[in-house]
């Protein structure tokens, strides 16, 4: 496997989970809920889970880049990071599963805007920034580069969306 496969694979699974989300953004009325929530799920496990993958692999990587302007890049990705998920989040929690069903139109929007967001992004990093480590020096896996706990968010997503059923079993 090749430096780049491991984050080309995991882009693919999300590009995967971005074109289920918009077809289901394209349905003139919404699914059930489950199979909304299981899709719901299926994105943001997979968003947060690349998210970690760079947080912990890429750029750390590319902070140690001889070349300041790889540095530089990884940079501003680092940082976009921040501001690209935070959009992510607040759609999350702007869109309850008891809000999508209310307002399927808004939602539909909202979704198309965020998973072509996605994609922008996911085109950025493939063309600027994953190139760049083919030139970084390797790194074990660094925890948390820029203190973001990405599997508490997951948490909150997967509770909102029920996930996680009552348990009827005595503790």
């Amino acid at each position: 496997m090749s430096n780049l496969d491991q984050f080309f694979a995991e882009h693919r699974r999300l590009r995967d989970c971005v074109a289920e989300m918009t077809a289901i953004a394209r349905r003139l009325d919404p699914p059930c809920l489950t199979e909304l929530n299981d899709a719901r799920w299926r994105f943001s496990r997979t968003l947060l889970r690349t998210l970690t993958l760079k947080d912990r692999m890429v750029y750390p990587r590319l902070r140690l880049h001889a070349d300041p302007a790889a540095r530089a890049v990884a940079e501003r990705f680092c940082q976009s990071t921040a501001a690209d998920y935070a959009k992510f989040a607040a759609h999350t929690r702007q869109f309850p599963p008891d809000v999508v069903v209310s307002d399927w139109r808004a939602y539909a929007v909202a979704v198309r805007l965020r998973t072509a967001e996605v994609l922008d992004r996911l085109d950025r990093e493939e063309r600027e920034l994953f190139p760049l480590l083919d030139d970084a020096p390797r790194l074990a896996s660094v925890p948390f580069s820029q203190g973001t706990n990405w599997a508490a968010d997951a948490w909150r997503i997967r509770a909102m969306l029920g996930m996680d059923g009552a348990d009827d079993r005595a503790a």
